[in-house]
């Protein structure tokens, strides 16, 4: 990586290290990205997903997974015209799966052949193996793209949300979350953090920089939301009994301030695609 992805700045500043690997921060927009090529990250994550497959592909089983995201596509509803939305990091198709149960024409874009191809095999989805610029989907053609977890993942954030813009239809909606690099969860965990890795996530956001980032990609951002907050490293699990009662009291003055400050350990955004006139 020689340059900032988004800014295209050459300046970078050490941000982390863990596992022997290192996150770079551009001194210009604040961007982190993994200080590796974009070619050993993909390794790395084809190696990560396809092993974890049969996670994967439990959550297409799982009663609560499947009521939350219907209650995020009944938020996605009101974009409906054509009725196509298209996911990126399809994985093993839970989400496609409920989404096409809710009327949605459903295209999935997953680079993890094993994952795209059991989303095929168990489900017959439309979920194809390769990146959202290699399927070349028509212009204008969609209403909505969804990218959940799936920002922090991607080599190359600006062209993905450029080709974004140019399949969604004026109005139309994409919806996405990533990770929170400035977070509370952040300033207390730090690299015990599991989230923030290199080993496993390519780039981390902030609410401004995820905000400058859409609006390059001529994205309107209609709402933004932040929530979750961890006070112990993953490695030390989780309490039980009443350990876990005054856990969550503890974090809770935090989990209610991060809604108004944005600092909760998750940014979500919804954003829109400028119709003529606005």
């Amino acid at each position: 990586m020689t340059t900032c992805d988004l800014c295209g700045g050459a300046e970078r500043a050490p941000f982390l290290t863990k596992g022997g690997l290192a996150y770079l921060r551009c001194t210009a927009c604040e961007f982190v990205q993994a200080d590796m090529t974009a070619e050993e990250f993909e390794r790395r994550n084809d190696d990560e997903f396809s092993a974890s497959l049969e996670e994967y592909a439990a959550k297409a089983e799982d009663p609560r997974r499947r009521r939350r995201y219907r209650r995020r596509l009944a938020r996605l509803a009101p974009f409906k015209t054509h009725g196509r939305l298209v996911e990126l990091g399809a994985s093993a198709g839970a989400f496609l799966l409920a989404a096409r149960e809710s009327g949605w024409r459903c295209i999935g874009i997953e680079p993890v052949e094993a994952c795209a191809r059991h989303a095929r095999q168990r489900h017959g989805l439309d979920v194809r193996a390769c990146t959202l610029e290699e399927a070349e989907l028509e212009p204008e053609s969609c209403d909505v793209v969804y990218a959940h977890a799936v920002l922090e993942h991607l080599t190359s954030p600006r062209r993905v949300l450029a080709e974004v813009a140019r399949i969604l239809r004026p109005g139309g909606a994409l919806f996405v979350d990533t990770v929170n690099v400035d977070s509370y969860t952040f300033d207390r965990v730090g690299v015990g953090w599991k989230l923030v890795d290199p080993a496993i996530h390519y780039c981390l956001w902030t609410p401004p920089v995820l905000r400058r980032a859409l609006a390059g990609a001529g994205l309107q951002v209609r709402r933004m939301d932040s929530h979750g907050v961890r006070r112990r490293p993953n490695a030390a699990g989780r309490p039980r009994g009443m350990a876990r009662v005054t856990d969550e009291l503890r974090k809770l003055p935090l989990s209610a301030a991060a809604r108004f400050t944005l600092r909760g350990e998750s940014i979500a955004a919804l954003a829109v695609r400028a119709t003529l006139g606005e």
